[in-house]
């Protein structure tokens, strides 16, 4: 079985990556994360502005 990259999540903006620091905020990310939200346009929505997120893209819902 192969493995793929670990996803990791930013601890400031929530990003999710493969990258040990966020390519977006330059926060730093964790392997500890849960939840899975793909935001397409975040102009139009509420959860989006509700995590005070400003772009699209894959989020975690909670980062330790």
């Amino acid at each position: 079985m192969v493995k793929g990259p670990t996803m990791k999540a930013c601890k400031k903006c929530s990003r999710i990556t493969t990258e040990d620091v966020c390519s977006v905020c330059g926060g730093q990310t964790s392997k500890e994360w849960q939840g899975y939200l793909v935001i397409i346009d975040h102009t139009k929505s509420d959860i989006a502005k509700r995590m005070g997120i400003t772009f699209n893209g894959k989020f975690a819902l909670r980062v330790r």
